[in-house]
């Protein structure tokens, strides 16, 4: 007779894969893609499937670990974080007569700073759980950190030796902004007379990346971080949190695989920054400053 493989120890890291996947568009992606859209039921298929994952962390010692992350992974899904789903709490909203009628028709500043208000629901119902478990700031990593950390050489971004994260973090920071700079200036060909008309509206724009950029790495990196990395490692946990982003960006700016590639090496970087750095600022500072032009490329649209 076959023996198991699946050992307590290795357990947990199954279950918290198999949760990321669930929650994560890559089911979704193939229905809309080849298909023309999903069929009713299947977010509710996905849900039972979070549910009962969850619940197995509740029945079974050896998973009671990985708890921690799968309350995140559930919250994010239910409550309805991005990345292509159209249910949960958040678009729930969104899509009440009641939001449509006051907010969604009004200018471009009003409505695309509340929906972001609005957002933050998640990150503060993690951060409430987190802190209610008795977790302190600096064990989810939402504090400064040591921006001067040595950052770990890694093939990936072309380093041979450590260097310190005031370097690294600056200069992709700077070649992050840069290629999304140029991904804007491509796509919309902005004239000049756009250009001068956004510029009202980049106040806004800075103040919805400074939210955003809190939002995506505390609810997508940050958090999941510190419940994984003790469970199954750090290689797992940012691979994991990795995968989770990137899939979340098929439907983003720029979309499809592209942006996935994009999007999953940007997560990949910015999950590295907070474990070597034990800490929030350059993963924030660096998502913010690239979502300055995105936010700015959005509003540029609207004027």
């Amino acid at each position: 007779m076959a023996v198991s493989t699946v050992t307590p120890r290795k357990a947990p890291l199954y279950v918290a894969w198999a949760a990321t996947i669930a929650a994560s568009t890559l089911t979704l992606i193939p229905w809309r893609e080849l298909l023309g859209g999903e069929p009713s039921w299947w977010w509710s298929a996905t849900a039972i499937v979070i549910i009962l994952l969850f619940i197995s962390t509740l029945l079974i010692e050896s998973l009671k670990t990985v708890r921690g992350y799968l309350t995140i992974i559930s919250l994010i899904f239910f409550l309805g974080f991005g990345g292509g789903w159209q249910m949960g709490l958040v678009p729930f909203i969104r899509g009440s007569k009641l939001w449509i009628d006051s907010v969604e028709s009004a200018p471009w500043a009003i409505s695309a700073l509340i929906t972001h208000l609005l957002r933050l629901v998640i990150p503060i119902t993690i951060l409430g759980y987190l802190l209610a478990r008795g977790q302190r700031l600096k064990d989810i990593y939402l504090v400064k950190g040591n921006i001067h950390a040595m950052a770990v050489p890694s093939r990936l971004i072309g380093m041979k030796k450590p260097e310190p994260w005031t370097r690294v973090g600056s200069v992709f920071a700077v070649i992050f902004s840069i290629g999304t700079v140029a991904f804007v200036l491509l796509s919309a060909r902005p004239s000049v007379d756009m250009l001068i008309g956004v510029l009202p509206l980049v106040p806004v724009a800075v103040l919805i990346a400074v939210l955003n950029g809190f939002n995506e790495e505390f609810t997508l990196r940050a958090a999941p971080l510190s419940e994984l990395v003790a469970v199954v490692g750090k290689d797992q946990s940012l691979l994991m949190t990795t995968v989770f982003f990137g899939l979340g960006h098929f439907y983003g700016v720029p979309p499809n695989l592209i942006g996935v590639a994009l999007a999953g090496f940007l997560g990949w970087f910015l999950g590295k920054s907070i474990l070597e750095t034990r800490g929030f600022f350059w993963a924030w500072f660096i998502h913010f400053v690239q979502d300055i032009f995105v936010f700015t490329f959005l509003a540029m649209a609207v004027v």
